[in-house]
């Protein structure tokens, strides 16, 4: 999820008793396993697995677009390391941490990307130039026994686009995992994978790819996955939700609307749902209804949705018209 949907949600989540403020919290935290993301989950781990016997030349990628996914993956595998701790040692006490991801920021050099690295490590020192604050990182990365990185939007690196800073963003990754001798994760949209088969040095050195893609129901395996993955959302509403009353999410119509409503993205799934769940529940009769999914897609905005009109208020025929539409236009 982005920064401003988290914002959203922690501001909704003041207005609310406890029982419902933990159940919005439950859901939030729910991770639906579906093949593109099982798929893309085990090939970042075969990066992790690689570097215990090779130490290099294990890189990962994982692209996607915006709201498939990726934020989570980068949670679940984080959530797999021990958490950072600080140990006793010969020279006093240590930090120690097994992972660290960093959100690169808009517009950013090397230079700040390094600086920013060692704020999240806690070793920043002022005014150091870049040969020092390199040789501090890599320092660092050792001291600190750090088995992942994670660079989260890695092409920020070279947003402006000249082959300069292209040239600086490659060159810099690749002295990385020279020295780091384990896995570096880069993540970003598919427009990343491009920049790095440009250049054979960095193809070489991050062989791991990982995909997401949103939803689509062009063929019945799609439907099919998309339907399983609403299936979850509604046996969780029932089981952990508590919700009575639902309705039959994996009906042709229900799939249609919520096809519709997100064009196949799950953060927009997502974030219709619990607006829809938010309303039902402070209505506190145990139902979560058409009305309350067709409220929330009014509420909240998604950028692929396929039509101006509430999906969850349109016939089947306007839907499937809605979809053959926006397949034309691509």
């Amino acid at each position: 999820m982005t920064k401003t949907s988290l914002l959203f949600i922690r501001q909704l989540e003041t207005m609310m008793n406890p029982i419902t403020k933990a159940k919005l919290q439950h859901f939030k935290e729910l991770t639906i396993l579906h093949p593109s993301y099982s798929d893309a989950l085990e090939s970042l781990h075969r990066s992790i697995e690689a570097a215990d016997v090779l130490g290099e030349n294990c890189g990962a990628v994982l692209l996607g677009d915006s709201g498939t996914g990726k934020s989570r993956i980068c949670q679940q595998l984080t959530a797999e390391f021990p958490p950072a701790r600080f140990v006793k040692s010969e020279d006093g006490i240590q930090k120690i941490m097994p992972v660290v991801s960093c959100l690169v920021p808009n517009d950013t050099t090397v230079k700040s990307l390094m600086a920013r690295l060692l704020r999240e490590f806690g070793a920043y020192r002022p005014y150091q130039n870049q040969e020092a604050l390199e040789s501090c990182l890599f320092q660092t990365l050792v001291s600190c026994q750090t088995k992942l990185l994670i660079l989260d939007e890695w092409p920020h690196l070279y947003r402006s686009g000249t082959s300069q800073a292209i040239k600086n963003a490659a060159d810099f990754v690749k002295v990385l995992m020279d020295v780091f001798q384990r896995p570096v994760l880069l993540v970003g949209e598919c427009e990343t994978e491009k920049i790095i088969d440009l250049r054979s040095a960095l193809t070489d050195r991050f062989p791991y790819r990982a995909y997401l893609q949103p939803f689509s129901l062009s063929t019945p395996e799609n439907w099919n996955t998309f339907s399983k993955v609403l299936r979850a959302y509604a046996t969780h509403l029932k089981t952990e939700i508590g919700f009575v009353n639902t309705p039959a999410f994996t009906d042709e119509k229900m799939v249609l609307s919520f096809y519709v409503a997100t064009g196949g993205n799950f953060r927009g799934l997502f974030n219709i749902l619990f607006a829809a769940i938010m309303a039902a529940l402070n209505r506190n009769d145990e139902n979560l209804l058409i009305d309350d999914l067709a409220a929330g897609c009014n509420r909240v905005k998604v950028s692929l949705r396929l039509t101006k009109e509430n999906p969850f208020e349109m016939t089947i025929g306007q839907l499937k018209k809605a979809i053959t539409s926006s397949r034309k236009k691509k």
